[in-house]
């Protein structure tokens, strides 16, 4: 099992000392909820993922990231019965993923998913290309969808007959475990089994009730049946296998952790965060927001935020790609978005773990490519407000506001009135990020004369910056020839 430490050895040390200083978890809420999220993970900020598995094969047929779901839906299907918190669907009669599937390769009970699935055959997939461009665009973190609720495990797998080393003959997990640590990254893996439970009941009017198929379609049971002992073995042990052998910084959780019942999640919650003592490393683990909360585990917003700054670090999941997975329909974000998105979020604690989606051949679109690079020139750039920083006491200001903490918020435009404030860990430096360019003067409303500031710039501009405390905030004259960018950093040294 590979480990990897900071280059000075004195940190090294007060690294090891905090984590060991810490008893061993047991399996009870009380004790899991003393971990807390890494500070790797607070000093992170950004980070990338992506929906890279048989499902993608799908998405390209039909533009639904839930094909292996819908390709079985010939009758009125609700996808989502019952979950907490989460908007219901339901399609009226074939949904056009089952329609599409009929036509392209007949019925379901044919050519099921155990079908479809072994045409996920890449020759284009390059890890190290993939992580030379997760560096590039200033991820800190990043690793792959490792199993999502289509069954397939993304690594060389003995748990399970459906992974990509047994039916495609590569192990993604192990090259890009590889070449992200190579780069300095943290080794992430996002799991989305919990779900697979309840994700192929709609097979069981087709060729999902094949007892040789079991090991992937599950035994036919109905929405709200508990689940099998063969199951529990099932999800248990893909995380464990995983964990021993890609040793993961974090194990990012999907939606479907509310059907895993705590004599289930809490013995594995405390084993890894023991193993993290063991290996004397801080790991995390992640919980939808709209999910029953995990104890320990770092809430996760799926395409949301937050309204308010929190005080725990807290995590968003977001995409360029038009869904999750690849799809010939274009984006809905733009790297003005993402920039923005980004300052809003950890001006308010959290960390953005951000979605690509390759081709099933394993090719990153020139589009997203495109987002993620610009997103890093501007980290490179501006970066010093981002990383390592930490909340002040005000998130910000300005006519842009989140309406409540929730997911599946609408991307929002923000002004030049919209300001977002970080700062260094010992707060002697506030950044003041603007989000669109002002004209001619910017306004800190929330930056007063009690604050002390006695030095102001603006990264990445040389010339000095002019500036006035009023009464009614700092006054910062928007300097000429100043670059035109995505978001304005001023530099507030404070006395």
């Amino acid at each position: 099992m590979k480990m990897q430490f900071p280059v000075y050895a004195a940190l090294v040390v007060v690294i090891l000392s905090s984590v060991s200083a810490h008893a061993e978890f047991e399996a009870t809420f009380e004790s899991l909820d003393t971990h807390q999220a890494p500070e790797w993970f607070k000093d992170a900020k950004f980070g990338i993922y992506t929906h890279w598995t048989p499902t993608t094969v799908g998405n390209e047929i039909a533009g639904v990231g839930w094909y292996p779901f819908y390709m079985y839906s010939d009758v009125t299907i609700n996808r989502y019965p019952p979950m907490m918190g989460h908007p219901s669907a339901t399609n009226e009669g074939p949904h056009w993923a089952y329609t599409e599937h009929v036509k392209r390769f007949g019925e379901p009970k044919d050519y099921g998913w155990k079908d479809l699935l072994k045409t996920f055959q890449p020759k284009s997939f390059d890890a190290a290309e993939w992580a030379d461009l997760f560096q590039e665009a200033g991820a800190r973190f990043a690793g792959p969808v490792a199993i999502h609720h289509d069954g397939y495990a993304m690594w060389d797998s003995k748990v399970t007959r459906w992974n990509a080393k047994t039916q495609a003959k590569f192990d993604p997990s192990k090259e890009l475990e590889r070449e992200i640590r190579k780069r300095g990254m943290k080794f992430i893996a996002s799991f989305h089994h919990s779900h697979t439970w309840r994700y192929f009941v709609p097979s069981y009017r087709h060729d999902g009730t094949d007892p040789d198929y079991v090991d992937l379609y599950n035994e036919p049971h109905n929405y709200g049946d508990p689940l099998s002992p063969r199951f529990k073995k099932w999800w248990r042990g893909l995380l464990d296998e995983y964990i021993a052998q890609y040793n993961p910084d974090m194990i990012w959780m999907d939606m479907g952790t509310r059907d895993i019942p705590n004599e289930l999640m809490y013995p594995f919650l405390a084993d890894y965060y023991n193993h993290g003592l063991k290996e004397g490393k801080e790991v995390a683990t992640t919980v939808k927001s709209y999910s029953p909360y995990l104890p320990g585990a770092i809430i996760d917003y799926e395409k949301g935020r937050v309204k308010e700054l929190q005080e725990t670090a807290w995590l968003t999941d977001d995409t360029v790609a038009p869904g999750w997975f690849h799809s010939s329909r274009p984006g809905v974000k733009t790297a003005n978005d993402v920039i923005d998105i980004l300052a809003d979020i950890v001006s308010k604690n959290g960390c953005l773990l951000l979605n690509v989606g390759p081709t099933s051949e394993g090719v990153i679109p020139d589009a997203e490519k495109e987002i993620l690079r610009t997103v890093g020139a501007w980290l490179k750039v501006n970066g010093e407000a981002i990383y390592e920083t930490r909340p002040w006491h005000t998130a910000g200001e300005g006519p842009t506001v989140i309406e409540k903490s929730a997911g599946f918020l609408k991307t929002l435009k923000y002004t030049a009135e919209d300001i977002r404030y970080t700062c260094t860990k010992d707060k002697k430096t506030v950044y003041a990020i603007v989000l669109d360019k002002p004209v001619g003067r910017a306004r800190f409303k929330s930056v007063l004369e009690i604050e002390g500031v006695h030095e102001i710039s603006l990264i990445g501009f040389d010339a000095p910056v002019a500036w006035k405390q009023t009464d009614q905030g700092l006054a910062v004259e928007m300097p000429n020839g100043a670059q035109d960018a995505h978001a304005y950093v001023f530099k507030l040294k404070m006395k």
